[in-house]
């Protein structure tokens, strides 16, 4: 999937904006912008995409990210990676736009860099947050405590004048305040600065090539090949503008995916394992236990044993 762009229109009498999805599923929208954002998701569960960090995420899911992050999720009932056409326009629709009938929620605030900012050395009360912002880089994943503090706030996201919308914005600020828990999402190593034209159109061939045939035995020399670069070349275009190299980003792209699978489906493990594009079983059960620290098998059972989710079907 290409790597978007997405202008976000904050009006000249507000401090930020606001979006609330309620949709069906949330399909893969791989973007990024010059705004920070913090989004709180409810009522889903998939894939968490945040420059080279591929995670899971569930219900009460809160994030912020700094500028220029790439950044996606992705519902587990979504249209698999290589099914997906990328819709931007959908994250332009006003709140009240939205279907009301989805089961997946998103409650989204943008502000841009200098307003928050200035907030902090304005605001001596609000001045811990500088730390937060700049770990933002990399993305920052709030506790579950936190995350259903600030849904507390959601009856109030889009009511109320601009200086209602403000004092809301505050105070969800406020409540991030006293998390007591922050995980870092993509590697310190990652580099968010935005490439120039010609090189963010070339990364985005890379990546859409990569999200689209991951499945694939596809490999460096052919990637290379299809976007005009020597192997050589690609891998360090690669690993600077990702901070991962190719071969690492792209078994995170299929461990992801079978992750879904396993907590989504009642699929065997092996259909699992041909389904995200292994072709040997053990290689399979090898890199997930390396990966997740468990064999595909004992991760699912534990997680259905302990109640969190019920096999599809």
């Amino acid at each position: 999937m290409k790597l978007l762009f997405e202008h976000v229109k904050i009006a000249p009498d507000r401090s930020w904006r606001g979006l609330h999805r309620n949709l069906r599923a949330i399909p893969f929208e791989w973007h990024f912008h010059p705004e920070y954002e913090l989004t709180l998701t409810l009522g889903s569960q998939g894939q968490r995409y945040v420059g080279d960090h591929i995670g899971q995420y569930g219900d009460d899911d809160l994030v912020l990210l700094g500028p220029n992050l790439p950044h996606t999720w992705h519902s587990a009932n979504a249209a698999p990676l290589g099914n997906v056409k990328i819709d931007m326009g959908a994250c332009d629709a006003d709140p009240q736009n939205q279907a009301d009938d989805g089961v997946h929620q998103a409650f989204v605030f943008w502000f841009t860099a200098d307003w928050i900012n200035n907030v902090c050395a304005s605001m001596p009360e609000l001045a811990r947050l500088k730390p937060v912002l700049a770990g933002a880089r990399r993305g920052m994943k709030f506790d579950s405590a936190t995350a259903r503090r600030v849904a507390r706030f959601t009856p109030r996201f889009d009511q109320g004048d601009p200086a209602d919308q403000l004092l809301l914005l505050i105070e969800v600020l406020r409540a991030l305040l006293d998390a007591t828990q922050l995980t870092p999402l993509a590697s310190d190593r990652f580099d968010a600065t935005v490439p120039d034209y010609h090189e963010a159109t070339r990364l985005g061939r890379v990546l859409d090539l990569l999200h689209s045939r991951y499945v694939e035995q596809i490999g460096s020399a052919e990637i290379a090949s299809l976007t005009g670069m020597s192997e050589r070349t690609l891998r360090r275009f690669f690993k600077r503008h990702i901070g991962s190299s190719v071969q690492d980003y792209l078994m995170g792209l299929r461990l992801g995916r079978a992750v879904s699978l396993l907590l989504s489906s009642d699929l065997p493990i092996y259909r699992v394992a041909e389904e995200v594009g292994f072709q040997n079983l053990s290689h399979f059960n090898r890199q997930f236990s390396r990966h997740r620290g468990m064999p595909p098998s004992r991760f699912r059972r534990e997680r259905f044993d302990a109640g969190l989710l019920q096999p599809a079907g």
